[in-house]
């Protein structure tokens, strides 16, 4: 048994989803599976705002824009749908805490479908984006003005 790693060897990269993407895939066809990969889309978006990743504003909105034309052909509840659109305007602000707030009304539309290692996950994700910010992320997510011309 290798007690310590070699300097070589790459770290086991981890999915915080996995008992959603789990719970997905043991559902039934239709609406219940729609909900529950919309609230892994939703949960993968809400993610990259947070660290490590922190995505770009641009790339954010690229995302958030594909994900609403997918989202508008999958046959889900309208509670889940009204609440999506709730996050994408969270999103496109990189606003967290308005991610968390929208993302807690997706969680409550969706809890039929969920169970408790799934709602877990995703409230794992929004006591992160409840969290207050460091300077650092501040500094990250504020958009920079040009001076008037």
């Amino acid at each position: 048994m290798i007690g310590q790693q070699p300097r070589f060897a790459l770290a086991t990269p981890a999915f915080r989803f996995r008992a959603l993407t789990a719970l997905s895939a043991r559902a039934s066809l239709g609406g219940d599976r729609e909900t529950l990969v919309a609230c892994l889309q939703l949960g993968r978006l809400c993610a990259g705002i947070l660290p490590p990743y922190e995505l770009s504003r641009e790339l954010v909105l690229e995302r958030t824009e594909n994900t609403k034309q997918w989202l508008s052909s999958l046959a889900i509840p309208s509670g889940v749908r009204s609440t999506a659109f709730g996050i994408f305007g969270a999103l496109s602000g990189l606003d967290r805490a308005r991610c968390a707030i929208a993302f807690v009304d997706l969680v409550k539309a969706a809890s039929a479908q969920l169970d408790e290692a799934a709602r877990a996950e995703l409230n794992a994700l929004l006591a992160e984006l409840s969290a207050p910010q460091t300077a650092s992320q501040m500094r990250h997510t504020t958009v920079t003005q040009s001076p008037p011309s």
